[in-house]
């Protein structure tokens, strides 16, 4: 299956797809810092994908707090998840690469992981609308 950055749905597949896994991984392992990674990229999907629907030309940004700050450009109800998006950002950082404190990292995934799905029920609920043609289309 070929995907295309430019719809959203193939966005909120591969977010899906990273939600469950980092689902999979807290159960089997606990908190780890493979979790926090797959919940980021997941939250970095589904919020891209929103983005993308909305129009917004799409960026390499894996700030999820530079992502929030458009999308709630497009919908003022996504400034409640602020505190997610800094602190999963953070996290994310941390334990990327060699050199970050490990130690508080993931140590409110839970909390993270029920606002995260909070953010997604907003993202796909928010009857965003279709991906804007393909070129040349």
């Amino acid at each position: 299956m070929k995907t295309d950055e430019t719809n959203p749905n193939d966005w909120f597949l591969l977010g899906r797809e990273r939600l469950e896994a980092a689902d999979a991984v807290r159960g089997a392992c606990g908190v780890c810092n493979s979790a926090v990674e797959l919940l980021q990229e997941a939250i970095e999907r589904y919020l891209k994908g929103y983005l993308v629907a909305t129009g917004w030309p799409l960026q390499g940004i894996h700030n999820l707090s530079t992502l929030l700050d458009a999308a709630v450009q497009k919908d003022a109800r996504f400034k409640s998840f602020a505190d997610l998006c800094e602190g999963l950002t953070a996290q994310f950082w941390e334990q990327h690469y060699p050199g970050g404190d490990l130690e508080d990292v993931g140590a409110d995934y839970d909390v993270l992981r029920s606002e995260a799905a909070k953010m997604v029920s907003l993202i796909l609920s928010a009857g965003a609308p279709p991906a804007p043609p393909h070129p040349g289309s």
